[in-house]
């Protein structure tokens, strides 16, 4: 594996005054991060199926044409979360997940800035196969730091994703109606 991608070099121990208040920093820095980046991963993953109408009036596809793009997308983000999965764990998560958000990135503009790209399915198929392959190294570097920073409780909240706030709503919803 890659250097850049060896995990980070383990640290002295803080002096017991500043482990809480530093524990306490990186954690909210990690959360952020973690937040911010996993976004963004997410807008570039999606952004293809928004130029999808555009694409449709401008160029003539079907969206069968253009759902086979976005397949070839998903199988790819599958498939790579698995296997980058296996090697960010071997790594350091900031490293990874960093170069997999700017190859995805580059990968994106390629789409809008080479001329031809998106007159060719063909062309779009293999650029949404790899779009998808750099998203699948962002997913499993953030659940490390999650897991490694954070509870078993909140954990196991975050792995609920958004159904927990959908279970409280609920909850509350039943609690006030009566």
């Amino acid at each position: 594996m890659m250097s850049i991608f060896s995990p980070a070099p383990h640290i002295e121990r803080l002096p017991e005054g500043q482990i809480d208040s530093t524990y306490k920093r990186l954690r909210k820095e990690v959360f952020a991060g973690t937040f911010i980046g996993y976004a963004t991963f997410y807008l570039i993953r999606q952004n293809f199926s928004l130029a999808v109408p555009y694409m449709i009036a401008e160029y003539g596809y079907t969206k069968a044409d253009l759902g086979i793009v976005m397949t070839l997308l998903s199988v790819a983000y599958g498939v790579s979360k698995f296997v980058m999965g296996n090697a960010s764990d071997r790594s350091n998560p900031k490293y990874f997940s960093t170069v997999g958000l700017l190859l995805s990135a580059l990968v994106m503009l390629l789409f809008g800035t080479l001329p031809g790209v998106l007159s060719s399915i063909p062309i779009m198929c293999v650029l949404a196969f790899l779009n998808g392959w750099f998203q699948g190294m962002g997913y499993p570097p953030y659940a490390k730091n999650m897991v490694t920073w954070f509870s078993v409780l909140n954990a196991v909240l975050g792995g609920l994703g958004g159904t927990y706030p959908t279970i409280l709503v609920a909850v509350l919803s039943h609690l006030s109606l009566r």
